[in-house]
């Protein structure tokens, strides 16, 4: 399930026929790899991770998807690898304020038909040390346990790439460190890819690879 490469050549990203987002953007990124993706606020990066994600289209390029071109994809083909293939935590963590924190990661499975759906969240829970959550909804928790339940649920169909916008932006150091490691765990327990788009510069010490988006353009940091 989890050897899964993506291939980006050429990417560009227009908005309105004229603001140039991405300009010719090429990466690749290896099965089980942990990558930072760095860069100023409006510099791309949410624009870039919508692309992997197959939720938004570039307006020139490809972006291979273990080995397939996305824009030979049918819209249903998309949603299914959205749904099993790809996780996405987003800034604002998107949690359902009416759901438990139980019933927050169960959903994806429920959506994908899964058949063990609760020993899969009750192992994500544990996994994650919010186990003693479950009961509570979103409100009820803090703004860190809030993300590692947003990782949990983006975790939920075993997904090969999880994709992470700002995940850390919101949170003090103490919760941010607990949200860099609940990535590790991802990366190290589930063996699933993890693409950070983030500023936070601790996370440097954590990924595998690290890259910089400036002026549409990406580059590969050393340091």
């Amino acid at each position: 399930m989890h050897a899964f490469t993506v291939k980006i050549k050429d990417l560009w990203k227009t908005y309105d026929g004229q603001r140039q987002v991405l300009k010719g953007v090429n990466l690749t990124v290896e099965p089980e790899e942990t990558i930072l993706i760095r860069g100023r606020s409006g510099s791309g990066k949410t624009t870039l991770l919508s692309i992997i994600g197959c939720i938004d289209a570039p307006t020139k390029g490809s972006i291979f998807l273990n080995g397939y071109d996305a824009a030979k994809l049918s819209q249903k083909e998309l949603a299914k690898i959205r749904l099993h293939r790809i996780g996405i935590v987003f800034q604002s963590h998107n949690l359902i304020h009416d759901l438990t924190v139980f019933d927050n990661v169960l959903l994806p499975l429920r959506i994908g038909k899964s058949k063990d759906g609760i020993k899969r969240v009750n192992r994500l829970l544990e996994t994650f040390d919010i186990l003693e959550l479950a009961n509570k909804k979103p409100s009820e928790i803090s703004g860190g346990e809030r993300q590692r339940v947003a990782i949990a649920r983006a975790l939920a169909n075993n997904p090969s790439i999880l994709l992470a916008d700002e995940p850390a932006s919101s949170l003090d150091l103490d919760n941010c460190k607990i949200v860099t490691q609940a990535f590790k765990k991802a990366n190290r327990e589930f063996g699933t890819t993890v693409i950070i788009a983030s500023h936070d510069l601790d996370l440097n010490n954590h990924v595998h690879r690290k890259y910089f988006l400036k002026d549409g353009q990406i580059f590969e940091n050393s340091h």
